[in-house]
Parts: C-alpha cells; sequence; structure tokens
C-alpha cells in the first residue's frame, strides 16, 4: 500500500486514460476556457462575409486547339501502348526460348 499520496506523480507509471479525461476536465473548469472560447468557436465557421463570393464566370475557360492538343496526348498515349505490347512479346519470347516456362502446348509422351 503507498504511504504517501501527495508525492509527486511519475510520468513513467501508466495511468488510466478516464483519470486524465477528469484531470482534463478540472483544468478547463478552473481556467475558464469554455467561457473565454465559446464566442471565437462558435464564430470559427464563418468567415465575417468579406471578399467576393465565387460565380461561375471564376471558373477557367478552355482556350486553344481541343483538337491539337488531343492528338498530341493520343500520340504518347499510342506510343506508350506500342511500348507496352512490345514489351510483352519480347518477354514471352525469351521466356518460351530459354525454356523457364513450359507451356504445355502437346500431349507428353509418356504418363509416368
Amino acid at each position: 500500500m503507498r504511504k504517501n499520496f501527495d508525492a509527486k506523480i511519475n510520468p513513467y507509471l501508466p495511468i488510466s486514460s478516464n483519470f486524465r479525461a477528469i484531470m482534463l476536465v478540472k483544468h478547463i473548469v478552473k481556467q475558464g476556457l469554455l467561457l473565454k472560447n465559446a464566442g471565437a468557436l462558435s464564430r470559427a465557421a464563418y468567415h465575417g462575409g468579406h471578399g467576393p463570393h465565387s460565380t461561375m464566370n471564376d471558373l477557367p475557360v478552355p482556350a486553344g486547339d481541343w483538337k491539337e492538343q488531343h492528338s498530341q496526348k493520343n500520340a504518347k498515349y499510342n506510343a506508350a501502348l506500342i511500348t507496352g505490347i512490345l514489351v510483352l512479346a519480347g518477354t514471352i519470347g525469351f521466356v518460351k526460348s530459354s525454356g523457364i516456362i513450359h507451356f504445355n502446348y502437346y500431349v507428353p509422351k509418356s504418363l509416368d
């Protein structure tokens, strides 16, 4: 049994979360933080009406030739597609020629 209850609290001892919550509530009540911050907390979601409101006119407007941009992007995508197909075909060809994988094209000569 502990003899000295007024000793300093050891920060390395585990303290229950319930005790911490009680201490936090006591601190908030003692300092009067709820009353001090009540007005600020209720105004936090509002911006005071300063500044112009956003409208559809503020959205970016497309400019330039869309067909030219589309063909440039499409050429880049087609080059990536062809590169991917060539790499896949090269990989399959290498694996087939090296004998790493047997594709089971033919019936086995013996079932043993």
